[in-house]
């Protein structure tokens, strides 16, 4: 039996998916536990590996189909973070981050600024705009790559 908190996810998807005419099928509800059992930033082939270890019998496709329905469900959250794959990562309500990139080795870092998202609020609140989501990556070169040969150009490996 899934966790409170993810128990919340399986409603809220389920009502997503009901008021577009679709249901909540088995495979729908293993892609939403794995992407939320796999923490960080991965790509839908680690999602669709990942069930495959588990013995589930999911399909490449429905895996990429219903990971692009989590993300128009506001549950999973879908970006290019320096590399050429889009990634994904779980979603908790109230919780927003932004990344660090290193375009050398590709680490992925999340922080969290209060004065970044202050900022934010500024700037729409002074352009009279409404936000609904809105996504910050800094791409540059980590301390453990700055010194290494290719680093200062930050070319990805």
């Amino acid at each position: 039996m899934p966790d409170v908190a993810l128990q919340g996810e399986r409603e809220r998807f389920e009502e997503f998916l009901r008021a577009r005419g679709l249901r909540m099928t088995r495979e729908r509800i293993a892609v939403l536990d794995e992407i939320y059992a796999l923490h960080g930033h991965i790509d839908a082939e680690a999602v669709w590996h990942s069930l495959r270890a588990r013995e589930a019998k999911v399909s490449r496709a429905t895996v990429y189909r219903n990971l692009e329905l989590l993300v128009a469900s506001g549950l999973v959250r879908k970006q290019r973070l320096g590399g050429k794959s889009h990634l994904f990562e779980h979603v908790h309500r109230g919780q927003r981050h932004d990344h660090l990139v290193c375009r050398h080795c590709g680490r992925v870092v999340e922080f969290l600024s209060p004065a970044i998202e202050a900022l934010q609020r500024e700037i729409c609140r002074a352009h009279h705009f409404s936000p609904s989501e809105h996504s910050l990556q800094i791409q540059g070169v980590c301390l453990s790559c700055a010194g290494q040969p290719g680093a200062a150009a930050g070319g990805v490996r």
